[in-house]
């Protein structure tokens, strides 16, 4: 991929898109907050971004662990590292520790089910790459991401090349976190490397599932019209960036990434 350094670029942030989703959507399902719901609503985006930010941690830690650890370590630990200390970030004091041995119970069960190479290809790593379509750059944070020679789910390849793997771990069920992730992740795929990713796996950690999505070609005008939609109606979501052009971290590991 070229990139020209004479001017800045406008960059869609897949962060600040799931954030104005989570936002909208939580707003249109419920009637007018009352100051006491509005109170909970707080409370309860609080609690879950920081179970957030230690299942992140939790995982990061896992699978930068040599495969011969990550059998015997301890999840509760990982877990623990980064967990809230305050219960009153939760409903109260039996919320707390519901949510704390839910969670490790299913990363423990989830992680134990996730091994397709001795290390991940990518993790919790942000990225970006120029989409012709939208004339804008795509930024966008894979949290794991596995490179694996297996047959092709794609319809017109040959068998045996390199497929790509892509996950997300979110706290709970969300469809409309789930439902941006694959049209991004898509997309930057396509345009980064010139394919769709084999798979998309979105896990939702609270019910201890995980949805797995098969990228067809056909569908990705499709992917690169909801972007399109979104850049335009989210606040924020689009920034221009003055050095994006020379720190996009695709140009320069694209090559030891190759699908081909």
């Amino acid at each position: 991929m070229n990139y020209s350094t004479d001017q800045a670029s406008p960059v869609l942030q897949d962060y600040k898109l799931e954030e104005w989703l989570r936002m909208t959507y939580r707003t249109n399902d419920q009637s007018l907050p009352t100051r006491q719901t509005s109170r909970k609503q707080a409370s309860q985006i609080h609690w879950k971004q920081r179970v957030q930010f230690a299942i992140g941690h939790a995982i990061n830690r896992y699978y930068s662990m040599s495969p011969e650890l990550r059998g015997i370590t301890d999840i509760g630990q990982l877990v623990d590292f980064r967990w809230p200390k305050r219960i009153s970030y939760f409903d109260h004091e039996q919320h707390y520790w519901q949510v704390k041995d839910l969670v490790t119970a299913n990363i423990r069960k989830l992680l134990a089910a996730n091994e397709y190479a001795p290390y991940p290809m990518m993790l919790y790593e942000q990225h970006q790459t120029l989409v012709p379509e939208l004339q804008t750059d795509l930024s966008v944070i894979f949290q794991v991401a596995w490179q694996v020679s297996e047959q092709t789910a794609q319809p017109d390849d040959v068998a045996g090349h390199k497929s790509l793997i892509v996950q997300k771990f979110i706290v709970d069920d969300d469809p409309y976190t789930a439902e941006a992730f694959i049209h991004l992740s898509s997309v930057f795929c396509q345009s980064a490397f010139g394919r769709l990713p084999e798979r998309i796996d979105i896990f939702s950690i609270m019910e201890g599932k995980v949805q797995r999505h098969y990228p067809s070609p056909e569908k990705v005008a499709a992917s690169i019209d909801y972007l399109h939609l979104l850049q335009h109606v989210v606040p924020g979501g689009t920034q221009v960036c003055e050095h994006c052009r020379q720190n996009a971290g695709v140009t320069s590991l694209a090559p030891s990434w190759s699908l081909m």
